[in-house]
């Protein structure tokens, strides 16, 4: 009898250690977590949209991002000046608790001179491209500082970037990251000095510049297999749709 009690009671001590050795393993099968975003019935997204429109300002709305009641949310919009359609701006159409048909942000107002009108285009393509981002995403639980986009001034020697490249830092930046593997595109800009100014809110992606036929391509990277999907999708949610992983 003495020996069937001493039983009971190892038993009831070694499962007290197994549920607390469980309780702590879960959290970190948690790691990532499904985000709840707003996503538009892909129904939506089959249209044709080119309008002329008069637009509000928004202080709840920041960076290149638009509100439009009737464009799919998200989607990928191409503003223009109506007196210069060559003036214009890629943006992002998000959710907005308003009233008005269509809101801006200052930034895009005064980025291309816009006084009571706007062009805008519906872009297809490139709209269910994020979507299927925005639907796929993972949300980490924790704060991922590196990704992190900083509104700071630049810096004090871009002031006046020479136009031509710095061809000794390119072509050690070839040699680290010869196979380029692991890096993302971020997009292709006209010289060194439009790129940096372009990228210089996430240069603390490791950015690295190589110079072809086609201009000046902006590389970020590289990042682990495991983060390389996060920072594509960080970046097209900025407003570098153009952004891809290299092959």
């Amino acid at each position: 009898m003495f020996l069937l009690i001493l039983s009971s009671c190892t038993i009831t001590s070694f499962e007290t250690v197994e549920d607390k050795k469980i309780a702590k393993e879960v959290p970190s099968q948690e790691y990532f977590k499904k985000a709840d975003v707003n996503i538009s019935p892909l129904v939506e997204y089959d249209i044709e949209f080119k309008v002329l429109e008069k637009f509000v300002f928004d202080e709840r709305i920041n960076g290149n991002n638009i509100h439009h009641s009737k464009l799919p949310i998200p989607s990928v919009i191409k503003l223009s000046d109506p007196k210069n359609l060559n003036n214009s701006i890629i943006v992002r159409n998000i959710k907005l608790e308003t009233e008005n048909r269509l809101s801006l942000s200052k930034n895009i107002i005064d980025q291309i001179s816009l006084n009571t009108n706007v062009y805008l285009e519906f872009l297809k393509d490139e709209s269910l491209i994020l979507r299927n981002v925005v639907d796929s995403k993972e949300e980490s639980k924790i704060k991922m500082d590196d990704t992190e986009i900083s509104y700071e001034n630049l810096d004090e020697d871009q002031i006046e970037i020479s136009e031509k490249l710095d061809y000794e830092k390119i072509k050690s930046l070839e040699i680290k990251n010869s196979e380029k593997m692991n890096t993302i595109l971020v997009n292709i800009y006209e010289n060194i000095k439009t790129a940096k100014l372009k990228t210089n809110k996430i240069k603390n992606l490791r950015l690295f510049y190589e110079e072809n036929d086609e201009g000046v391509m902006v590389f970020a990277g590289p990042f682990p297999n495991n983060d390389i999907d996060l920072k594509l999708d960080f970046l097209i949610k900025n407003g570098y749709i153009n952004a891809k992983k290299n092959p």
